[in-house]
């Protein structure tokens, strides 16, 4: 209790790499033991396992060296505009594949140096069980921040709006709602001000987080913080009421078909 209560006070377990590096000793020291019945501690011949121990140490390190790189390329590439299955599966099999990739290397190296035979079975059965622990350690290491991403998805990317030989970069987290008219696309800001763009709406559909923004019909593109009243109106239709208010216009007011009414309301229910 003393030892656990001295690397609280003395130790900062907030920061990645300490937290994980002990978490990372640990599955490495049980690991080791439990790997060869030999290196049981009620085993009379028992010697400390420190090869197969420094060994276990380095392949999760190599993993989460890995993960972590490939995890910040994703969060700010495709991370900070979406966060679904599809995104989260490529992630997920990106990684295992740059860990094959290292273990094939890794596995090479070892056997050369040890002057062994190459094993086929041992192989198959060494890769297999470790991208199942690199999966789960993927999902330990990363599932909070990714949980984080989902909840503020767009509040760290930027939007580069291109307007004649000019260009704007607007934070996301500006942005309260987009909209169509005479062919030309406005970026309505929170602050009430707009901005004149070169885009489609489908070219800022695809620019901006699926998570916070919703195409609400073939003129409009909203941010839930936009979103100031809901009504539904005839034909199972809703009519919803944005904010802030545009200069030239009263009241920004759009419609939702009802084929598009489920949806909306789903994802707009998750933002409340």
């Amino acid at each position: 209790m003393n030892i656990i209560k001295f690397l609280k006070e003395n130790i900062n377990f907030s920061n990645f790499w300490i937290r994980n590096g002990f978490n990372l000793l640990i599955l490495s020291l049980v690991a080791s033991h439990l790997a060869d019945p030999q290196n049981s501690p009620l085993n009379d011949s028992y010697s400390f396992p420190w090869f197969s121990m420094l060994l276990s140490i380095l392949i999760g390190s190599i993993v989460i060296v890995i993960s972590l790189f490939n995890f910040r390329y994703f969060k700010g590439k495709y991370f900070v505009k979406k966060i679904n299955t599809q995104v989260l599966l490529r992630f997920l099999f990106s990684t295992l594949g740059y860990i094959s990739i290292a273990y094939i290397i890794f596995y090479l190296i070892i056997v050369k140096l040890v002057n062994e035979k190459y094993d086929l079975y041992g192989f198959l059965i060494g890769i297999s069980i470790s991208l199942l622990l690199s999966t789960i350690g993927i999902a330990v290491l990363f599932s909070k921040d990714i949980y984080k991403l989902h909840k503020l998805a767009s509040i760290y990317g930027k939007l580069k709006v291109q307007q004649g030989g000019k260009i704007t970069l607007i934070n996301y987290i500006e942005i309260a709602f987009i909209y169509s008219e005479n062919k030309i696309v406005y970026i309505v800001k929170t602050d009430g001000t707009s901005i004149v763009t070169d885009f489609t709406l489908n070219e800022v559909e695809s620019e901006v987080s699926e998570q916070s923004f919703f195409r609400a019909n073939r003129q409009a593109v909203v941010h839930a913080r936009s979103i100031e009243q809901v009504q539904s109106i005839e034909n199972g239709k809703l009519s919803v009421v944005l904010k802030p208010k545009i200069s030239n216009k009263k009241v920004f007011q759009i419609s939702i078909s009802r084929y598009k009414k489920q949806e909306f309301m789903n994802w707009f229910e998750g933002k409340l």
